[in-house]
């Protein structure tokens, strides 16, 4: 399996990630969130670590995001996770949405950036544990000679 130390995924953006109450015209900012999770769960089935590791799984502890562009629908945006440090039990990614629906020739509009730690856990003991070697082997750089 490949390293995967960038994950790229593109969400349709719809009506349906308005506010409820269509008081404004850009995407309720709740739904980032719903982005960065399903980023995460296409991360999580690439890494093979939702139901790969019978009893282990990554869990999510922090969650933060900045927001800097608005984005209105319809149109898209790409959901970007890059690991930026592993600790002992925990994995931080940095995450960037960029809105893609931009005039021809323009670059992707920076959306957005946060940062998200996952622990490694094991499901009977409720505790975190120390990453895998073979989990943390697909995601992160090879070291230095």
């Amino acid at each position: 399996m490949p390293p995967l130390q960038v994950f790229d995924t593109t969400i349709e953006v719809t009506e349906a990630d308005l506010p409820e109450d269509r008081f404004s015209d850009h995407v309720n900012n709740a739904r980032y969130f719903a982005f960065i999770n399903r980023a995460f769960q296409g991360w999580y089935r690439a890494m093979d670590i939702r139901g790969g590791i019978p009893g282990r799984t990554a869990v999510m502890a922090h969650l933060a995001y900045d927001f800097l562009h608005e984005v209105r629908p319809p149109g898209r945006v790409r959901v970007r996770l890059m690991v930026s440090r592993a600790g002992r039990t925990s994995l931080e990614h940095a995450i960037e949405i960029h809105d893609l629906d931009v005039p021809p020739g323009d670059a992707p509009a920076l959306a957005g950036r946060g940062r998200a730690v996952h622990v490694w856990f094991d499901r009977d003991a409720r505790r975190s544990l120390p990453w895998p070697p073979e989990v943390l082997a697909r995601c992160l750089p090879p070291a230095p000679a």
